[in-house]
């Protein structure tokens, strides 16, 4: 049983991960985009920290992380562009 529930958090990692790069695609306002992005891949982080497969923890924290950053320079460019 819990390795069902690991694998479930791996996977649900992953989805964030997937559903992070949907959302930076979408044309939506930039710091709404940045925001919903960040908030997601925060809680992909969590996600793929609670599943304990290392497999899953390396995937998801990597990939999660990598659309964070992608989220924080959406706001610095969304920034810029008012200038």
């Amino acid at each position: 049983m819990k390795r069902n529930k690991r694998n479930t958090l791996g996977y649900l990692s992953i989805l964030a991960a997937i559903t992070s790069i949907v959302f930076f695609f979408l044309p939506i306002d930039d710091r709404t985009d940045a925001i919903i992005i960040g908030l997601i891949s925060l809680l992909g982080i969590g996600f793929a920290l609670g599943s304990k497969e290392l497999w899953y923890v390396l995937a998801g924290t990597l990939s999660n992380l990598a659309m964070l950053g992608m989220a924080y320079l959406l706001l610095i460019g969304a920034e810029f562009s008012k200038l």
